[in-house]
């Protein structure tokens, strides 16, 4: 009796699954593909169009290129920063490259919802439904053409060998997921939600390694061996022309490449969201955040020193993070929480470390920075709690390899920067002044600012100024010696 009830029980309830299916119509598809898509490219574009033309992002900017100026005889690098000719240009800080015009932006976005309409989600290219779900295929004559002239021949060929579909899948009220299918097996590399208020691609690896197998097997040789993690971009209606757009790893990501008879690693770990971009217009506003997990890259050294060829190479960064916001108006913003993660990073060479980084070990990895509008008109930088950077570089090894080129500074030495004291330590890049002699540099206002290394320590109290210098005097310290305190004009 009661195997006749468990049967009768699952005959009505496949019964009601049948019953309840509720594909979505071509119509349905095409309306809500192509207008929540052409909305996504106008939101994108005005959003980036208001980064642009906030003046605080542009003062940051100028402030990063006056600071690479002002220092630029300091051979960080074993050379000066810029060339005997000077910095052209600003080479540091954000900018905003390539920001579309508005009506473009509009434009574009009415062709992609009118080819979505016309020539992808249509009656005629259903192929099936199942379910919840409808099946479109795709073919060349189709996406090889806006319809305003013949489709290329080659190119219909070519899409047409894809294999390609769409699965659209109901997946709540006004929510809709299109996963591209490709090749006979229908790998299914990359899915299209739309949500009420918001559109997400997501990215799986392994299907994209499956998809690219298909599509090129000869190439496929060369793919890495293990694909594998989520990747996740997502744009979401906060409210009128308030607009986010964020990334995010769905899934710890990790990719193995065999070349050479050596195996070359890069993982990073899951974080949700990655990365965030409010852009409010309104209120001519732009609030950023990043945060990195931990991420790892294992590889052999390249090298034809037989000492050094093969060994591993680690480089492991603990993390990654800050966050600002922008407005349009105010004078004051702040970049917090920023840091290099919870623990030490470094880059190992066969398990001894050639270089270490700890950011604020003591007092929580994490620094705030408070910016606002100073008496030459670019940010005063004020620091919470402090800046304490420790970094440790021991690339003696590396000297063996005659094709890298390793200052002497950076053999073995340990150097420490650190701005702390008067509460809320701050600084101020100054301008050079041709008529005074004076190179520009950074003035500190509050608190005390210090380098060290090897013995030698530049002490910057309130009041002066740290400013580079081409050329270090005799027996100095090699790196240290061409920064010194000096009096501010």
């Amino acid at each position: 009796m009661r195997r006749k009830l468990l049967f009768g029980s699952a005959v009505l309830l496949t019964l009601g699954s049948v019953a309840c299916s509720n594909p979505p119509e071509a119509q349905e598809v095409a309306d809500l593909t192509a207008s929540r898509s052409a909305d996504m490219v106008r939101g994108m574009g005005n959003g980036m169009w208001m980064m642009s033309e906030l003046s605080s992002m542009q003062s940051l900017g100028d402030s990063a290129t006056l600071l690479q100026e002002a220092f630029s005889e300091v051979p960080l690098t074993g050379a000066p920063t810029c060339p005997p000719e000077g910095c052209d240009g600003p080479t540091t800080g954000p900018t905003m490259p390539g920001v579309p015009d508005p009506m473009v932006t509009d434009a574009q976005a009415a062709l992609l919802e009118k080819y979505l309409r016309e020539r992808v989600f249509t009656e005629a290219n259903v192929e099936a439904t199942d379910g919840d779900s409808t099946l479109f295929r795709l073919m060349g004559e189709d996406l090889c053409t806006t319809g305003s002239a013949p489709a290329d021949p080659i190119c219909v060929a070519e899409v047409d060998r894809m294999e390609l579909r769409v699965r659209a899948t109901r997946s709540g009220e006004e929510s809709l997921n299109l996963e591209l299918l490709i090749g006979p097996e229908r790998a299914g590399p990359v899915t299209l939600r739309f949500e009420p208020k918001s559109v997400a691609v997501v990215m799986d690896l392994s299907a994209v390694k499956a998809a690219l197998v298909f599509l090129d097997s000869e190439a496929a040789q060369s793919l890495p061996k293990v694909m594998a993690g989520q990747l996740e971009l997502r744009l979401t209606e906060n409210g009128p022309q308030d607009l986010t757009f964020s990334t995010a790893i769905l899934g710890d990501i990790r990719v193995e490449l065999d070349a050479n008879g050596a195996t070359r690693t890069f993982t990073t770990a899951k974080t949700n969201p990655l990365s965030s971009l409010r852009m409010e217009g309104p209120a001519k506003r732009a609030t950023f955040e990043l945060n990195l997990g931990a991420t790892e890259y294992r590889g052999p050294y390249q090298s034809d020193a037989a000492e050094l060829a093969g060994k591993e190479m680690v480089l492991a960064l603990s993390g990654l993070s800050f966050a600002f916001s922008a407005e349009e108006g105010k004078e004051d913003f702040v970049v917090a929480h920023v840091g290099l993660g919870e623990a030490q990073s470094y880059v190992s060479l066969d398990g001894t470390k050639l270089f270490t980084a700890d950011l604020n070990a003591l007092s929580g990895r994490h620094f705030d920075l408070n910016l606002s509008r100073g008496a030459n008109g670019l940010p005063l930088v004020r620091v919470l709690p402090e800046f304490d950077l420790v970094t440790r570089f021991f690339l003696q090894p590396l000297k063996a390899d005659a094709t890298a080129s390793v200052p002497p500074f950076y053999e073995d030495e340990t150097y420490h920067v650190r701005l702390s004291g008067g509460g809320a330590p701050s600084f101020l890049p100054v301008p050079g002044d041709e008529t005074t002699g004076f190179p520009g540099g950074l003035r500190v206002v509050s608190g005390e600012l210090s380098l060290e290394a090897g013995g030698t320590a530049v002490t910057v109290p309130a009041g002066s100024c740290l400013v580079g210098k081409e050329v270090a005097a005799e027996g100095a310290h090699p790196l240290l010696g061409h920064f010194e305190a000096s009096a501010c004009p």
